[in-house]
């Protein structure tokens, strides 16, 4: 490159193709009713791709002889977080500040449109040169077979239907074809600049995903419905959408709170594929049941019943899903999830409709519990690293104590799976109550109980495998006669686990889902400050101050084996130093809407209970903390709670439901 400058396209071009996609994080822009390969998936700095497996977007900036972009600066430097559905990032060029907003429109199908716009400003008048460069190394890029320019349009295309639109008259396209040393053309669209301080300067594409190039990718023709719009139109459209995406919402001093209630719905909403739900985009193509019932749960309490109601219709006929096969936990969450739903919407005869359904997994629950030898279940959706395992087919193994001696995770953490047992039992016999089956409701209950009896006697005195603090008292609701027992039990573990000798947070490096769930329970069995000890760390779990919850699991590469990740024709994803092997993922995410949420609000029989989970932080005077149209199993409500100068509390409530008030004193 000695005979070229940093500004010029020809140094550009050669510079990206040395410079892999740094894959630290990334997280994901969709519609939940999308294909999946329509997701676009974001980088720190906002570089992106257009769809999976498709290109790399990304920006370059040269300023004399220095060359910037995102990918060659230290990860401090970047600026990034989301303020949904908006990504934003912000990054200097030496004496340039770059400044970046990213948003999508999509919907049915794999028609999606990227909007990205860069400001650029200076605190002196500057000469620069800016450059897009598309390439086959990105986020979620791919190798490129073709690209055309048109340049009365402004128009890319690459691999005859992803179209990149330059809304910039002056924009000048460089294509440098594959030679011996790159298998992939590469492309650089580029523009000088004279940025001034009294007016800066801005640069702005859309991105409208195309797969023509892929199986049946033109057997629906395109309705454009989001093509041909400005950039700046394309976010304000965006934003508008969201207000109607999200309606619940909640507020507190920390404004954490309401970040990470947003970013999590973000991030759910993203992943989800033709209306179902996925805890992760791309490495998870599957209904996994055990994660997959609590962002259903998660998406009532968004509000989201519409979503919850396709996945909960999916998921009804379906005993077991999961990647790891027939797993004995399955049937009391499918009850708990179907019953639920119906609980939160109050519709028994959507309830009605499913019964025949819960009374299929009681079937198999009783089975599990009289099992005198290893019971075998074959089941879809299991990821290939494990379909040749025989343990895949292995439902439980024969009972012990009258209990289900079972599998989940490749062992057996029976405390887990008798209170998914229990919890089965119990929202069964709720839901015969409701759909007239009292013989039903009655032997259903019984059996409830007689199991919360044999896991105290049996189970709780092993308590102590992670997974043991995740699932009682939420969300299965085991083990209620027994609540003493089990929250000494529980303390002690989290004293233990969570926190160090000085009541630190022992954070969880790997299954973060697990550590939200533990936090829930904290606050439900009364340990509000050391629930907040590790809330607190979660809320501002943000590498390198990015702010967007991509919450992790497992470590880099290694996530179930990763069995859908990129082959051979896939060039970039996350890389082997990664913060985790796949973010963000939305077992987690769920986790935190349901554990936020019941600082708000839990139901309590025929009564709501507010404030429960609220720490002393917010009862300074002049803070005020509360909910907007947030649903619970008795009605949709509203309520603030304000605290004035004087210290007094005022609450103003809008609901049917009773309510009392758990604020701490």
């Amino acid at each position: 490159m000695s005979h070229l400058t940093a500004a010029d396209p020809a140094a550009i071009a050669e510079r990206a193709r040395a410079t892999p996609n740094r894959g630290r994080t990334h997280l994901f822009l969709g519609d939940p009713l999308s294909d999946g390969c329509d997701k676009t998936t974001v980088e720190p700095g906002n570089g992106f791709s257009p769809g999976v497996w498709t290109c790399g977007v990304s920006l370059w900036v040269a300023v004399g002889e220095s060359l910037s972009t995102p990918d060659l600066l230290p990860p401090d430097e970047i600026a990034w977080e989301l303020a949904p559905p908006v990504v934003a990032s912000r990054w200097r060029a030496g004496p340039v500040a770059v400044s970046s907003r990213l948003a999508h429109l999509g919907g049915e199908g794999s028609e999606g449109v990227d909007f990205c716009e860069w400001t650029f400003a200076a605190e002196r008048t500057v000469d620069a040169s800016v450059a897009v460069v598309v390439r086959d190394v990105g986020p979620a890029g791919a190798k490129i077979a073709e690209l055309r320019w048109n340049q009365a349009e402004g128009t890319l295309t690459v691999n005859g239907s992803l179209r990149i639109v330059v809304e910039d008259p002056a924009i000048v396209c460089l294509i440098v074809p594959a030679d011996d040393h790159h298998d992939a053309p590469i492309v650089v669209l580029y523009r000088e600049l004279r940025i001034a301080p009294s007016a800066g300067s801005r640069l702005a594409v859309r991105a409208e995903h195309g797969f023509a190039d892929r199986a049946f990718g033109t057997a629906i023709p395109s309705t454009a419905r989001h093509a041909g719009i400005a950039a700046h139109e394309g976010i304000d459209r965006a934003n508008r959408t969201w207000s109607d995406q999200l309606s619940a919402r909640i507020f507190a001093p920390d404004a954490r709170i309401a970040h990470t209630w947003e970013h999590c719905a973000h991030h759910i909403l993203s992943a989800m594929e033709c209306g179902l739900p996925r805890i992760g985009a791309v490495n998870y193509p599957v209904l996994w049941m055990r994660d997959a019932v609590i962002v259903l749960r998660a998406l009532d309490m968004l509000g989201r019943h519409d979503l919850a109601r396709i996945g909960n219709d999916y998921l009804a006929p379906l005993i077991f899903s999961g990647g790891f096969g027939a797993e004995s936990d399955a049937p009391g969450e499918g009850i708990w999830s179907l019953v639920s739903h119906a609980l939160i919407t109050r519709d028994r005869a959507w309830l009605a409709r499913v019964f025949p359904h819960i009374s299929a997994r009681i079937d198999w629950l009783e089975r599990m519990l009289s099992a005198t030898a290893p019971i075998r279940a074959l089941t879809e959706n299991r990821t290939p690293a494990y379909v040749m395992s025989p343990g895949s087919s292995i439902v439980c193994l024969p009972a012990v104590n009258g209990l289900v001696h079972g599998r989940m995770d490749w062992h057996s953490p029976d405390f887990y799976i008798n209170c998914w047992t229990s919890c089965g039992f119990r929202l069964a016999a709720q839901a015969a109550g409701l759909v007239g089956e009292p013989s039903l409701a009655h032997a259903w209950s019984a059996t409830a109980l007689r199991l919360d009896d044999l896991i105290a006697t049996h189970l709780l005195p092993a308590y102590g495998n992670g997974r043991d603090p995740a699932v009682a008292p939420y969300p299965t609701g085991a083990l209620a006669g027994h609540r003493p027992a089990l929250a000494d039990r529980f303390a002690s573990w989290y004293a233990t686990n969570r926190l160090d000798a000085a009541g630190a947070r022992i954070a969880e490096p790997l299954w973060t889902y697990f550590e939200a769930a533990q936090i829930h329970n904290a606050l439900l069995v009364g340990r509000c400050d050391e629930a907040w000890t590790c809330l607190d760390g979660m809320l501002g779990d943000q590498p390198h101050g990015w702010d967007v919850h991509a919450f992790v699991e497992g470590s880099p590469t290694g996530t179930e084996m990763l069995p859908f990740r990129n082959g051979d024709e896939r060039r970039g994803w996350l890389s082997s130093d990664a913060a985790g092997g796949n973010m963000p993922h939305n077992w987690t995410t769920a986790e935190m809407v349901t554990c936020l949420r019941d600082l708000f609000v839990v139901e309590e029989g025929d009564a709501l209970v507010l404030g429960c989970g609220v720490p002393r932080a917010w009862m300074i005077p002049g803070s005020s903390f509360g909910v907007t149209a947030l649903p619970t199993s008795l009605g949709t409500i509203s309520y603030t709670v304000t605290v004035d100068a004087s210290g007094t509390v005022a609450v103003d409530y809008r609901g049917d439901a009773p309510y009392r008030l758990a604020l701490p004193s």
